[in-house]
């Protein structure tokens, strides 16, 4: 089991017990995990269990397992190359008050990685999905929406909305995420509204702009022609942006496959060498488990 996992587990423990006002004994009783390791990983101390001789010991993973099988929690997450380059940004976004270009080829799991950060520090992370169908005004709509900006900004003049919307970011020091930015790379006002919005919130609350296939390079095109509002975005945000890679990592692969009890090498390398990305990657890496299942079960 990944530590991502072991971290989602957690997590979800610590909802479950203050959502159920239940202590760390009954946990114990009802998961039939110990009450030291129930602790432990509350405390995030799985790895350095004290034990005697003044010796630590790991927790085991079926203990993860038991406590899961409890909650009836599922595990998707892994932290895959990709996973930990974004999750990395975001949370230096949201925490330094900093500004990015994230940009990466379709599959390579921007927009699961965005939901789950966003799921982990929802108080104060906001995440905009963007469109082709989406004109600019309805972009600042949709910011007015995520943000929970009032009636003033979601019917008011566009520059109103945008007051509203960084005035309520400022105060919380919010993180906004703008996922599949790329579908407005052809709508020069929605990138002069993303400009005026960072302009109101400078230094007090952060914005991530996240696209996908040549999204920089495309940005960089309509700067060089001097195209409206795209010299300063790119000057603004294009100072450290980050580029992820494309393909599927072996190493992720190998842990990954592992997890789902895919341990021979030749299983995996064959899988990744048929997928282009993370996200045709784990449809067929599924599909092997289901595959092997039903083998399995008529022998």
């Amino acid at each position: 089991m990944l530590e991502s996992q072991k971290e989602q587990i957690t997590t979800a423990l610590e909802a479950y017990m203050a959502a159920h006002d239940i202590s760390q004994n009954k946990v114990s009783k009802g998961s039939g995990v110990s009450a030291g390791y129930v602790s432990a990983i509350l405390k995030r101390k799985w790895n350095e269990v004290p034990v005697a001789d003044g010796k630590t010991t790991v927790i085991g993973d079926s203990h993860f397992r038991k406590l899961q099988a409890w909650m009836g929690l599922s595990l998707d997450v892994f932290q895959t190359k990709n996973y930990m380059d974004i999750m990395i940004t975001l949370d230096d976004a949201r925490r330094n008050v900093s500004y990015y270009i994230i940009d990466a080829d379709t599959g390579a799991g921007k927009t699961f990685t965005i939901t789950e950060y966003a799921r982990q520090h929802s108080a104060n992370t906001y995440v905009v999905k963007c469109s082709n169908a989406m004109t600019a005004t309805q972009m600042v709509r949709a910011m007015c929406k995520a943000v929970g900006v009032g009636v003033t900004g979601e019917t008011g003049a566009v520059e109103d909305r945008l007051k509203a919307i960084a005035d309520k970011m400022n105060r919380e020091q919010a993180l906004l995420v703008l996922d599949e930015s790329e579908t407005m790379v052809k709508k020069s006002r929605a990138f002069g509204y993303i400009k005026d919005l960072y302009d109101r919130v400078e230094g007090r609350s952060s914005i991530v702009i996240v696209g996908a296939n040549g999204f920089l390079a495309k940005l960089k095109q309509k700067a060089h022609y001097n195209v409206e509002s795209f010299p300063q975005v790119l000057r603004r945000f294009g100072a450290n942006p980050v580029l992820l890679n494309s393909g599927v990592d072996m190493g992720d692969a190998t842990e990954i496959c592992a997890s789902y009890g895919i341990t021979q090498k030749r299983d995996v390398t064959a899988l990744v060498a048929s997928c282009d990305n993370y996200g045709t990657f784990f449809s067929r890496l599924k599909k092997l488990k289901s595959d092997q299942e039903a083998l399995q079960a008529a022998e």
